[in-house]
């Protein structure tokens, strides 16, 4: 009798036991063992700190609207599970997912791990080779394929031969794993770039640019830089410098004249985003609407309109026109990035989970929310850095902060409410804090506190987010119910 879908979930969270390590040994072995699904794949290979999951959609999205027909893997999820493998803007079916769990898969699994605990995949790697026989099966022209995490021995790094390599802005996260400095970091993310395959950058700063720079040289990559066009300005840096770091740090040289794609913002507001691009591919586009939020995710379009540039110069995505470019970035959906639901008080969902992100979200509280007094519901995994984070959303960072509900995220990594509350009421004393466990009771009790003029911010951990929309969702409807 054939197992369920309900079934292969738990065998495949089940391998959560074995832990997370990184290598590419295990992944491969597993893949050889049901026929090298990833082989001949046309591959986005989209590494990063923040923002890889924005541009893979925004990616996928463009292609598609080309007429590909388009994968996309990303990590972790938001909705469902079987959103970290689509087609077309479709998650994989049920039947589909245990079909090849209990047929293909399980059974390959068991026969490797029978050499010893050191040949027992991991959940990661198994549901990468699940992603990859389903786009194989699926026969997709391009699959946009975000990195778990670092890059050169993540389990996504089998991909000997992408047709395009993306790195997304770099920071500190995950800091155990993949180094200490931004340099150390950069060279992990900086292993998706293969030898002769295109490669872009987003902004960077400096030291981390350098680095990347540096692997596309050695590996004979024709390396782009993606960025914004400066106030005044009509292209991107002068020969022999990639350009500033996104916190405006000195030039970096590296001693060539590198491509440039250049987005520029025309306006933003709570409705979305216009942009013009010029670069690779498309010598100037004017007016592209992007519906998502936030001047990070301008650095996001600006690197993702560079890469289907660089994909449609180097003669791999022919159908790619102006058309496609327009309407795949204005249909581009990526929920719980700075998502908003209501307006009195609004309440914003966002996914940011490490200090960077904390900045970025920061910075669009204030210029898309300004003057507004502001309500957090915070979660967050117990292995981040915990405090940076929280320094950079409290006051006096983000004096407009005057109350958090501390949550916890439904992750056997998650830190307590109640020790979360702890660590804010230590960071910001003049605070009101309370500790919910319950995502959905947290969020409730944050609308509650807030008047309609007021704003309301989730964030911390993409593991809460589908609690926290369905939460928002229900918050707002109870509130315009009793308004009417």
């Amino acid at each position: 009798m054939a197992r369920s879908y309900a079934e292969a979930l738990d065998y495949i969270h089940g391998l959560q036991r074995f832990g997370s390590r990184l290598g590419l040994e295990r992944v491969r072995r597993l893949l050889r063992a049901v026929g090298d699904p990833h082989v001949g794949l046309r591959v986005v290979h989209v590494a990063g700190t923040n923002g890889k999951g924005s541009v893979s959609a925004m990616t996928a999205s463009i292609l598609q609207a080309a007429g590909y027909r388009v994968g996309l893997y990303i990590s972790p999820y938001v909705i469902d599970f079987r959103e970290r493998i689509q087609v077309d803007g479709t998650f994989i079916p049920e039947d589909e997912l245990a079909e090849l769990v209990w047929d293909h898969l399980a059974p390959a699994a068991a026969r490797l791990a029978a050499a010893g605990p050191d040949a027992q995949v991991t959940e990661f790697e198994l549901v990468t080779a699940l992603g990859f026989l389903h786009f194989a099966r699926s026969r997709v022209d391009f699959l946009v394929c975000e990195v778990g995490l670092g890059g050169r021995f993540d389990a996504t790094n089998v991909i000997d031969r992408p047709a395009l390599a993306v790195v997304t802005s770099i920071g500190f996260d995950h800091t155990d794993r993949l180094g200490v400095t931004l340099r150390e970091i950069a060279a992990e993310k900086a292993g998706v770039l293969k030898r002769a395959a295109p490669a872009v950058s987003a902004p960077q700063e400096p030291e981390a640019l350098e680095v990347i720079a540096a692997a596309a040289r050695r590996r004979g990559c024709p390396f782009y830089l993606a960025g914004r066009e400066e106030e005044g300005g009509h292209g991107g840096p002068g020969p022999g410098v990639l350009g500033r770091g996104p916190t405006g740090g000195p030039p970096v040289s590296t001693g060539g004249s590198p491509r440039a794609g250049r987005v520029r913002l025309r306006q933003a507001s709570l409705r979305g985003q216009i942009l013009d691009y010029r670069g690779p591919g498309f010598s100037s586009e004017e007016g592209l609407a992007l519906p998502l939020l936030g001047p990070h995710q301008v650095d996001n379009a600006a690197t993702a309109l560079t890469a289907v540039g660089v994909l449609k110069a180097h003669g791999l995505a022919p159908g790619l026109d102006s058309r496609a470019l327009r309407e795949g970035l204005a249909r581009t959906a990526w929920p719980a990035r700075f998502e908003v639901f209501g307006d009195a008080p609004p309440v914003v969902v966002d996914g940011a989970h490490n200090p960077p992100g904390a900045r970025c979200l920061a910075r669009a509280l204030r210029e898309l929310l300004p003057g507004r007094r502001l309500v957090l519901v915070l979660g967050l995994l117990g292995d981040k850095d915990v405090d940076s984070f929280l320094r950079a959303l409290l006051p006096p960072e983000l004096p407009e902060v005057a109350a958090v509900v501390a949550t916890q995220p439904p992750s056997p990594r998650a830190m307590p409410a109640v020790d979360l509350a702890a660590r804010v009421l230590a960071l910001g004393p003049g605070l009101e804090v309370a500790a919910r466990p319950g995502v959905g009771e947290a969020v409730r009790q944050a609308v509650g506190l807030a008047g309609p003029s007021d704003a309301v911010c989730v964030a911390g951990s993409i593991y809460q987010a589908g609690e926290a929309r369905e939460a928002a969702r229900a918050a707002v409807e109870s509130r315009r119910e009793g308004r009417g």
